[in-house]
């Protein structure tokens, strides 16, 4: 791909038998002053290294909607989301747990970068093509908690232990796709950030149309 001089990289994809040290680098820039120490103490667990999954990482979300237009990440807002967190935190939207999807109105943040790490000795026997397309459901969606069986297949269903006897897919789903494309039809830094409820509507109606 021909790089854009007007566009900054944010998303980080490693790959890696020794993760810990990425892991680590990461722990310690976000627990340190980049965050004014909003991560230190027992908060610090959120963003800690598990070694128990192949594929681990954090989502730096912005806030403010259409103020982060144009702007440099890195003059916004930002919190750190592990994609494997130790600490469940409850979000603005329906009082759920462990989404930044509001029931209602949204919950006005979006993705600001992406770090990903891929333990190299832990992904033996998947195809590149799967571990591509898990690497880019996770990229464009904030997946907190990949390990869980939702009622569509989707490809995070790949490394899952919840599924039971269900065929783990060897690409990216309908599923995945129509959630993708309800996720992003809207410019949402115009405005709130999409709800639940317009997602389903939008998935609904994508699934329909193909009848």
């Amino acid at each position: 791909m021909q790089p854009d001089p007007q566009c900054k990289d944010n998303v980080q994809i490693l790959f890696t038998n020794n993760p810990q040290k990425k892991m680590d680098a990461v722990r310690e820039w976000a627990t340190g002053i980049a965050f004014r120490n909003r991560y230190a103490g027992g908060m610090g667990d959120l963003i800690a290294f598990r070694s128990d999954h192949a594929i681990q990482g954090w989502y730096l979300t912005t806030n403010g909607g259409a103020r982060v237009l144009n702007t440099d990440v890195s003059l916004v807002g930002l919190n750190v989301l592990p994609i494997w967190p130790r600490i469940t935190q409850k979000y603005i939207g329906g009082n759920s747990l462990g989404t930044r999807v509001g029931a209602s109105g949204g919950s006005g943040s979006g993705i600001g970068i992406v770090i990903l790490v891929v333990d190299t000795t832990k992904v033996v026997g998947y195809t590149i093509a799967a571990i591509a397309d898990y690497l880019a459901m996770l990229t464009l969606s904030v997946a907190q908690s990949p390990d869980h069986c939702d009622p569509l297949p989707s490809i995070l269903d790949l490394m899952s232990s919840s599924c039971g006897a269900r065929e783990m897919p060897t690409a990216i789903t309908a599923g995945d796709l129509a959630f993708l494309k309800a996720l992003y039809y809207k410019n949402t830094g115009l405005g709130p950030s999409l709800s639940r409820a317009d997602i389903n509507g939008n998935m609904t109606r994508q699934f329909k149309s193909r009848q």
